[in-house]
């Protein structure tokens, strides 16, 4: 049997046998190179899902940190409205209320490079919401006393002025009431002098608050200016996390030009509209 065998592969022509080793190597060939170019693929797949994925991540990040500067932004603003007296108690802080939710989300995805310095941002605005919000409603309160001499003053005139028309008519009637005459003389000094002790009192309430309220408009504009100098390390490890470049040096000099440029306007106006207040 084995020399049967030996004898059927003898009759094989070696040209054969050169054919078939041929055709091995290039098939061994091919499965080296698939080997690869699969091992390639798997690795390019896998860069392109953690490429993906990172986008994902960074797309993420944007967003909410994106939205908490603006809860920030507002934050600060609202510093500014705490000086408008026009503005109701309920309404000064309500722009940064709407959008504090905003910066929960940070403390979900931030690193805690980013988590400390916001944390701090936060509580120092609370902080001072809190201070500001007290001083303001003793100014308030100092402010509602003048509307409250205001409308004094406007009602003694309107009496002031029910008894000059009765003067006017009883001088049109042409009667002799020396009596009547007195009286509506006597209560017509008296709303006056009413209205002057109250426009003098009013003079003297404004004197007083006027200072005051500008010195509590350089506090606020001052706890901004603090505020902002908190916020530099916060938005240099957020453009940090962002894969963003800061000139931390360049931007807090920037800061520092704007906010006396805002001093300078203030102590501007006062020194035009307000020369004894300065």
């Amino acid at each position: 049997m084995l020399n049967t065998i030996a004898q059927l592969l003898n009759t094989i022509p070696a040209s054969f046998w050169g054919v078939v080793v041929g055709s091995f190597f290039s098939i061994a060939g091919v499965a080296i190179a698939n080997r690869a170019s699969d091992k390639r693929l798997r690795a390019q797949f896998e860069h392109e899902r953690e490429s993906k994925t990172k986008d994902r991540e960074m797309a993420l990040r944007k967003e909410v940190f994106l939205s908490a500067a603006e809860a920030f932004a507002a934050g600060m603003n609202s510093i500014g409205r705490f000086a408008n007296f026009d503005i109701p108690n309920d309404q000064v802080t309500q722009p940064y209320v709407e959008k504090a939710p905003a910066i929960s989300k940070v403390h979900v995805i931030a690193r805690t490079e980013t988590i400390l310095p916001l944390v701090q941002f936060a509580s120092r605005l609370g902080a001072l919401y809190m201070e500001l919000f007290a001083r303001r409603h003793e100014l308030v309160n100092e402010r509602n006393a003048i509307a409250l001499v205001d409308n004094q003053v406007a009602q003694f005139g309107k009496e002031r002025d029910r008894i000059l028309e009765m003067i006017k008519q009883h001088n049109i009637e042409g009667v002799v009431d020396q009596r009547r005459w007195k009286v509506l003389q006597d209560n017509f000094e008296f709303e006056q002098k009413r209205i002057n002790d109250g426009l003098a009192h009013r003079a003297q309430l404004a004197a007083a608050l006027q200072p005051k309220h500008l010195e509590f408009m350089r506090q606020c504009l001052s706890h901004t200016e603090q505020l902002g100098g908190m916020l530099i390390p916060l938005l240099t490890a957020v453009r940090r996390e962002l894969e963003l470049p800061l000139d931390e040096a360049a931007y807090r000099q920037a800061m520092v030009e704007s906010y006396a440029q805002q001093q300078q306007a203030i102590d501007g106006f006062i020194r035009k509209f307000m020369p004894n207040a300065a």
